[in-house]
């Protein structure tokens, strides 16, 4: 399941460049390429940094350095690299339906933590009492 998704958006890729990024080699439009495909992967999936780049032939490592790359692209005025990515992220959302990765912050997830943890400690005080009353009864009939 997790690389079909990831599969899909690797040859949505190709498609859009023309291009097998996927080759193992350093040049700059490949290295660009594949920071367009590790970008879209994090985005639209909820996927590790391993899987992503497993489907590439690259470890964890090469796909962080990729995102961090693509976020220069901007700044360096690689639009071309950037008008491709919207395109793909946009098809890819529209024709596959895939659903954006909802990240939250530390402090949000700590926050939706910390009231699970409420809920659980009155659950568990509740069932202690049942518990208690049910151990009183026992001694009662005896």
């Amino acid at each position: 399941m997790a690389t079909d998704t990831l599969e899909v958006i690797k040859k949505t890729l190709i498609t859009y460049f023309n291009n097998d990024f996927t080759k193992r080699n350093r040049q700059r439009h490949n290295v660009y390429q594949r920071a367009v495909y590790f970008a879209l992967c994090r985005d639209l999936t909820p996927f590790a940094l391993v899987d992503i780049g497993a489907v590439v032939s690259r470890d964890h490592a090469s796909v962080l350095h990729g995102i961090k790359l693509f976020k220069n692209f901007k700044d360096w005025n690689e639009d071309w690299y950037l008008e491709i990515y919207n395109k793909a992220r946009l098809h890819l959302k529209e024709d596959l339906e895939l659903k954006l990765v909802k990240r939250i912050s530390i402090e949000d997830r700590y926050k939706e933590l910390f009231l699970n943890h409420l809920m659980l400690k009155e659950k568990y005080a509740k069932i202690k009492q049942e518990l208690d009353k049910m151990r009183n009864l026992d001694v009662i009939e005896v």
